[in-house]
């Protein structure tokens, strides 16, 4: 696990997954098929317990402000912080591991209790999984991340 630094707030559009984790593929095809090019794009997932349940949006960021509104969908703010991160490569052969990797995450005493889980597809073998820290404490990142 690492330390990283997301420099700036990350607006991204979302589809909503309808179950999870079984509505988690639907979520990115419904996503890949409403955005009209998805190149340059930076792809997540988001995820966070409600009521019980785990809520899950698939997203990818805009490119302009207002975008994912002209669209029709909602939008989400990632933001700017210090995130403790741990990378899964080859993740989509090893699926199951992710959620043992948020389990290890969200156990440090330094996450902020509010963040969502941050699933970031850096490529079609590596994925990233992040959450967010409390600024009070944790104040330096080993590794600067441009989102």
């Amino acid at each position: 696990m690492e330390l990283y630094q997301v420099k700036q707030d990350v607006k991204v559009i979302c589809v909503e997954a309808a179950s999870f984790p079984k509505g988690i593929k639907d979520a990115f095809d419904r996503l890949n098929s409403v955005i009209p090019d998805m190149i340059g794009r930076h792809v997540f997932g988001i995820s966070k317990p409600q009521n019980g349940m785990i809520r899950y949006r698939a997203a990818a960021s805009e490119k302009q402000d207002g975008e994912g509104t002209s669209l029709g969908y909602p939008t989400f703010t990632i933001p700017a912080g210090i995130y403790l991160g741990e990378t899964l490569m080859d993740w989509q052969r090893n699926e199951m591991m992710i959620m043992s990797i948020f389990n290890r995450l969200i156990a440090d005493k330094r996450m902020d209790g509010s963040a969502h889980c941050i699933e970031w597809y850096k490529s079609n073998t590596e994925l990233l999984c992040m959450v967010l820290m409390r600024n009070d404490l944790v104040t330096v990142a080993t590794k600067e991340l441009t989102l």
